[in-house]
């Protein structure tokens, strides 16, 4: 006990100069705080927008569809309930939180004397908005169930076409057995979805239109996009529906990090930059520390002496300067977590508004949002804390050695302080 109060007394014997070092120690650790903070906020931002736009936490495709993307490739047959069993399968899973079949083609769009490629994507507009959100990007308009063989022009094909709500868009496209699938259909939904190669190349379609218009059976299509609890459990979840044995042998799941590698390499990379940032700080408050103790070993040579002359074991005189730097640590962490937590409300409620700087911005094929959120990341916190405190112990250790080893003699001879 005695070792405690000697070196809680001995914080505050040049309190100066010890209020500094708490200080230091707070600011690096409330820097960490917002700094790990926004990180983590900026990884799952691209995160959900990558995989909540349109993509999906995972998808499910014939074994041989990607990269191609051929239109033969498709789950399910007219000829079996194949589709039908796969989407009851999916259901069972406790984990799901949505599925969407989808159904895709390519064709060539026209407006009286314009004409455009495009991306065609058939929906169930009802069951997509549960995996994405693309849909909700409408500046106008809707998919209208109302309205027989109604599409969504994403706004840089619709300016292109020069179409515009109400317009007749005539389409043509290479159907499933060969022949050449046409028919006229009225945009009822002009969609922007912030990642420019979709807004001039994306046409949405009812799911059984398009499939009418590839000549596709209602149980045939490329893609379901699933959305979990949990998407960073994409891979695991993928690992699973594989391995099913209740799976068809030719349907293969594929978590968002298969699809979108780039994607997984941002957020590993962002991962892997927490403990450099930790170990950077770490290094800058280690110095501070260091410099501290030894002043203050320095200072109190004499004093060192004396306790060793009367007795004192080289352990206890280690103790007492390794639970200073403990002392001076915790109340920089207290310190710092307060000033961190105070930024934190400000980031994670308002956050930083970029759009400035920046307008629209896409990365990795996601959309970043002009306005940068915080995230608690409360695991990185506490390893930030923890390393800090080992910072601390280990920037004490050496002084409180040298302390150690002090000969009597020569430290009763040391000058006064003060």
């Amino acid at each position: 006990m005695i070792v405690w109060r000697l070196g809680w007394r001995n914080l505050w014997r040049n309190s100066r100069r010890s209020l500094i070092t708490i200080s230091a120690v707070g600011c690096g650790y409330a820097f960490l705080i917002v700094l790990i903070g926004l990180t983590v906020g900026m990884a799952g931002q691209m995160l959900k927008n990558g995989t909540g736009l349109l993509m999906g936490d995972l998808q499910l495709h014939h074994s041989e569809y990607l990269p191609e993307r051929s239109l033969y490739d498709t789950i399910g047959s007219d000829s079996s309930n194949e589709l039908e069993r796969l989407l009851h399968q999916l259901s069972l899973y406790p984990q799901l939180a949505g599925r969407s079949p989808r159904v895709y083609g390519f064709g060539l769009l026209s407006t009286g004397e314009n004409s455009a490629g495009a991306r065609l994507m058939g929906v169930d507009p009802q069951v997509e908005l549960g995996v994405s959100s693309f849909l909700s990007g409408l500046q106008a308009g809707a998919l209208d169930d109302s309205v027989e063989r109604s599409l969504l022009l994403g706004d840089v094909l619709a300016r292109e076409l020069e179409a515009s709500i109400g317009s007749q868009v005539a389409i043509v496209t290479q159907a499933a057995d060969g022949s050449l699938g046409n028919d006229l259909f009225l945009v009822s939904g002009i969609l922007h979805t912030g990642l420019s190669y979709l807004d001039r190349s994306l046409a949405v379609l009812y799911l059984a239109d398009l499939q009418e218009l590839l000549a596709l059976s209602p149980d045939e299509v490329h893609e379901i996009a699933v959305k979990i609890e949990d998407p960073m459990a994409a891979d695991s979840f993928a690992a699973q529906l594989n391995a099913s044995e209740n799976w068809p042998a030719d349907t293969v799941a594929q978590s968002w990090g298969e699809l979108a590698p780039q994607l997984r390499d941002y957020v590993n990379l962002a991962q892997g930059m927490y403990g450099f940032i930790i170990v950077l700080i770490g290094l800058f408050t280690a110095t501070g520390v260091l410099n501290t103790m030894m002043m203050a070993v320095f200072e109190r040579s004499r004093e060192i002496g004396l306790v060793a002359a009367l007795g004192m074991r080289p352990l206890l005189i280690v103790s007492s300067i390794l639970l200073e730097s403990l002392f001076l640590g915790v109340l920089g962490l207290i310190v710092g977590f307060g000033f961190g937590a105070w930024g934190m409300s400000y980031l994670t409620t308002q956050g930083l508004d970029l759009s400035r700087w920046m307008g629209e911005l896409s990365m990795f094929g996601t959309r970043m949002d002009p306005i940068l959120k915080a995230s608690w990341g409360w695991d990185y916190v506490l390893w930030s804390a923890l390393g800090l405190l080992l910072a601390t112990f280990f920037a004490a250790l050496f002084p409180a050695v040298k302390a150690a080893r002090l000969n009597p003699v020569q430290a009763l001879s040391a000058p006064v302080e003060g």
